[in-house]
């Protein structure tokens, strides 16, 4: 992943890169039935275990909110139901886990909506309807199976824990059954919205130097230089930045009339 920006010291800057990052709003769903299975043995994992959607063409660009959708959800003791949502970089959010009442309060063909800027909380002990939630846990005594996440590793019911990171690749769903006798299915499978922030960098000139920036939140880049692009022999920077009004700031001598720069990982 790299984003490119072109110096000309007698000139002006410009930005480009060899894979556009993007800034926008973008849904990836997987409409497969995931069948929420019941045993005499629980946490009962469902099927598929964990139901996966892959997120593809964002290079260059970061999270800045993930809301999550789930489609004809229907079980005969919903509070029965957990489900966690774990992103490429291993962060991870409990979506829902005994919530919808402590007696049977059976829901069918509902479609919820998991958002950290609704209005509410799933209810605890009421019946759940199709709406807009913020991710909701009552009480959470229990692993989810591997391939899941351990117990410790999982962040709590936040869906902020994936700002900041990069949105391509294999995102998990993870469904359980957490207390024998009851059963369910998400009939419509479930859609992930990612909103995103091209990871953008910068350049400034102070008399000799080109100051470079780029924020703080794309952690894992290198800073590389070039005199020319036909061809590129590309080499690090190898000066640690510094961070400035939440921005990784390095101050590189420029040794060339025309100097390129780029963040690579």
């Amino acid at each position: 992943m790299i984003a490119r920006s072109f110096l000309i010291l007698s000139a002006s800057i410009f930005m480009a890169g060899s894979a556009p990052a993007l800034a926008g709003t973008f849904t990836f769903a997987n409409t497969n039935a995931i069948i929420i299975n019941d045993s005499t043995n629980p946490p009962t994992v469902a099927s598929p275990y964990p139901s996966t959607n892959v997120v593809s063409g964002l290079n260059g660009s970061l999270i800045t909110k993930v809301t999550v959708q789930l489609f004809g959800f229907a079980h005969e003791f919903p509070s029965d139901v957990a489900i966690l949502l774990v992103g490429p970089e291993g962060q991870n959010s409990i979506l829902m886990a005994n919530v919808g009442g402590s007696t049977k309060m059976p829901v069918t063909n509902i479609d919820l909506t998991f958002d950290d800027d609704a209005a509410s909380y799933l209810p605890l002990e009421s019946q759940i309807v199709s709406g807009t939630y913020k991710p909701t846990t009552n009480t959470f005594s229990f692993p989810f199976p591997p391939p899941a996440p351990s117990t410790n590793q999982i962040m709590g019911a936040f869906l902020g824990s994936f700002k900041g990171t990069e949105p391509n690749g294999v995102w998990n769903l993870f469904v359980v059954d957490d207390y024998p006798s009851d059963s369910g299915v998400i009939t419509g499978g479930w859609s992930l919205t990612i909103t995103t922030t091209p990871v953008l960098l910068s350049i400034a000139h102070s008399q000799t130097n080109a100051v470079l920036s780029w924020t703080n939140a794309a952690t894992g880049y290198t800073l590389q230089t070039t005199p020319s692009l036909a061809p590129a022999a590309w080499t690090n920077v190898n000066i640690a930045p510094v961070i400035v009004s939440g921005y990784y700031t390095v101050t590189n001598a420029v040794t060339n009339k025309t100097m390129f720069y780029r963040l690579a990982k």
